[in-house]
């Protein structure tokens, strides 16, 4: 039977990480279930998955009895989550099973509470493969993943992940994200594009390793990423590839992690989120994982992306540079009056001035206007606020450079940057592009 101690704080991180793959009111109870079960004497792994996409996590705990158990996930959760006015994070919990691996009663309790909840047999919990387990028996191989910085990922992913499309039915490949590699003169860079029809968003990120070479990850000479090029998962990522957003969004929730090791075979992806290895106690040769580790595993989504290539800016395109924050608070103020369906309004581009206006027939008009710096002919834009609101919010730079042809043509935003940055790193390069809507 599982018994073991641990502090609140670290069950408490562990669960909330799993949550995202647990099924609320799926078809199938089990998968409402998450497995908790004792590696060793000081660590413990949570499971859990809705067959799309499987997560899973390790923490430190005093395992007093090794075993397995299944329980509900959400209450679970929520009996560690919702404590006591006043309880430190330090806080031990006891868990304790009541009988042997199969069906039972689990007892949590800390300070003066306590809850008893029923548990499912562990042999009806689907089977969840384990990157590590996968790696031990050779079918994959460590030199053969992707490693790339953690930050970095969670800056790429945030850049885009808002215009993917929410239409599961018929534009399942647009639910996703598109990880590709794009070479450039000695280098390779990773670029990450996300589009639901109507808008696109695109990251990039350029790696200054040497022909990207397999040397150790760092940021601060700009090599955030590496990866075999005589690999199969270069050649997956060469093609592209598309990661459901869901996994991507259960990725931006972790916060611990230096860099992460990326698998893949025909059908599914594998996040492996480096942690700090530790020794056991008076064991110099056995390492093991401390809590905050993360494995993710999710279906890739099948079909042809895009070419996102066609829509992106043209050298013959009319430029206006504009202070970031003023263009965000001041379409945020027009909108307020804009459609409800159509969030539309009109950006009118004229000498050193832009003018930003709507018209909501049966509530009224709102206009404002910004001091810019563009001298190219006058254009009035009709655009979908919204859609422009999502991407400047990602934005840190104090100025964008928006790009334009006509008002049919697409209107493209990008971060300004001064001659004398140019060519720096540090952050990646984000483009967003939007159809304008019709007259």
């Amino acid at each position: 039977m599982l018994n073991f101690e641990i502090k609140r704080q670290d069950f408490l991180n562990s669960l909330f990480i799993v949550q995202g793959a647990s099924e609320k009111k799926g078809s199938l109870p089990i998968l409402s279930n998450l497995l908790i079960e004792s590696v060793n004497n000081e660590l413990i792994k949570i499971s859990a998955t809705d067959l799309e996409i499987s997560i899973i996590t390790y923490s430190k705990a005093k395992v007093v009895n090794e075993g397995k158990v299944c329980i509900n996930s959400r209450r679970l959760y929520g009996v560690v989550k919702e404590s006591p006015e006043g309880t430190p994070d330090g806080t031990v919990i006891s868990f304790k099973t009541d009988g042997q691996d199969s069906s039972g009663i689990v007892t949590v309790s800390y300070q003066n509470y306590t809850a008893n909840l029923t548990t499912t047999p562990v042999v009806d919990y689907p089977t969840i493969i384990d990157i590590d387990n996968e790696i031990k028996k050779g079918f994959f191989k460590p030199e053969d993943s992707f490693t790339i910085n953690f930050k970095i990922l969670k800056k790429l992913i945030s850049g885009v992940i808002f215009s993917t499309s929410l239409n599961e039915e018929t534009k399942r490949n647009l639910t996703g994200v598109f990880f590709s590699l794009v070479e450039a003169n000695k280098s390779v860079n990773l670029r990450l594009v996300a589009t639901d029809g109507h808008r696109l968003a695109m990251s990039d990120i350029e790696n200054r390793g040497q022909e990207n070479q397999a040397i150790e990850l760092n940021e601060k000479e700009g090599i955030y990423f590496n990866i075999n090029k005589e690999s199969e998962i270069y050649n997956f990522f060469k093609s592209g590839v598309i990661i459901p957003k869901k996994v991507l969004n259960e990725i931006l929730k972790l916060e611990d992690g230096s860099s992460v090791n990326i698998y893949i075979n025909s059908n599914n992806i594998f996040f492996n989120f480096n942690v700090p290895e530790r020794s056991l106690k008076g064991d110099k040769k056995s390492k093991i994982k401390s809590g905050g580790g993360a494995q993710i595993i999710s279906r890739l989504i099948e079909g042809k992306f895009p070419d996102y290539q066609t829509v992106l800016p043209k050298s013959n395109y009319k430029t206006a540079v504009i202070n970031t924050k003023d263009l965000f608070n001041s379409i945020k103020r027009v909108s307020l009056l804009a459609e409800e369906k159509s969030h539309s309004i009109e950006l009118g581009f004229n000498e050193n001035n832009l003018l930003i206006k709507t018209v909501n027939a049966g509530v009224g008009e709102g206009s404002d206007e910004l001091e810019i710096k563009y001298n190219g002919e006058p254009l009035n834009i009709k655009l979908n606020s919204k859609y422009i609101l999502d991407f400047l919010s990602i934005l840190s730079g104090e100025k964008i450079l928006s790009s334009f042809n006509t008002i049919y043509s697409p209107f493209v935003i990008e971060p300004f940057i001064e001659e004398d940055r140019k060519g720096a790193y540090g952050e990646p390069a984000v483009t967003g592009v939007f159809m304008p809507m019709r007259y």
